[in-house]
């Protein structure tokens, strides 16, 4: 069901409303990412050998462009709990797909991790207008008036834009099971921190590592190296928002 409930902040309506599909996706309630960081050379290796021992995901494009606002608190908890290893955390993002601003879908995310387990509370908006110009403060402010109760306190506490990341991503999909795999490279990271607005100004990428994704069910760790058969990379912990904070200059890693 729509939700027109309207917010004002500083005399304008709110841009969000929740989407008239709400997604209710098993495979992101509970899993284990594998990760795998490759050479940038190595990425039509690694697309043929995924396609051969599976089957190429189409969502909106045969490649995707994402982009997430990745949202934290003034002193950078949450990117600082992953460089520490604190084994339950969270991060907070709003998505979107294909668009250098958001235009109507959107997906506000609240990924979480206990230990090896992952989760992801993932919410679809739609946007009233345009993103673009858009107050943070008002983004902010729009998404605590039309998100579920139990989701807004995370976002109270992590309500400061840090920075936004971009790549480009192929998705693939286990063809006698439930294991998804994506492949994502083209990195590239725009600081937001101070700024008023989204800003794409002064992109800094990181072109040269590409990151291979299993995405399976707790456990699942072994399917996913078979599924890379007959390729054995190393397992890799790796965080895009973490990394884009170190090369932007906010955290030492």
């Amino acid at each position: 069901m729509v939700t027109d409930q309207v917010s004002r902040v500083d005399n304008q309506t709110a841009v969000f409303r929740l989407a008239e599909e709400q997604e209710s996706r098993a495979d992101l309630a509970l899993r284990q990412e594998v990760k795998f960081v490759v050479s940038r050379d190595d990425v039509s290796t690694i697309r043929k050998l995924l396609e051969s021992n599976g089957r190429r995901l189409v969502y909106n494009e045969p490649v995707s462009t994402v982009r997430s606002i990745y949202f934290d608190d003034i002193g950078m908890t949450a990117c600082r709990a992953n460089l520490g290893g604190v084994g339950h955390r969270r991060k907070v993002r709003l998505r979107w797909y294909d668009s250098l601003v958001p235009k109507k879908n959107v997906f506000f995310e609240i990924k979480w991790r206990k230990n090896r387990i992952t989760g992801k509370h993932r919410i679809p908006l739609e946007v009233q207008g345009s993103l673009s110009g858009v107050p943070y403060r008002q983004i902010v402010d729009d998404l605590v008036g039309v998100l579920p109760s139990a989701h807004v306190a995370d976002l109270l506490e992590s309500n400061e834009p840090v920075v936004i990341v971009e790549y480009k991503r192929e998705h693939f999909a286990a063809r006698d099971s439930a294991l998804r795999v994506t492949l994502d490279y083209d990195l590239v990271f725009y600081d937001q921190t101070g700024k008023q607005c989204i800003s794409s100004s002064f992109p800094q990428p990181m072109h040269d590592t590409v990151i291979v994704e299993g995405k399976t069910s707790p456990g699942g760790e072994q399917d996913v190296k078979d599924f890379l058969y007959p390729l054995r990379p190393r397992i890799s912990a790796f965080s895009k928002y973490v990394h884009a904070c170190n090369l932007l200059g906010l955290v030492s890693m």
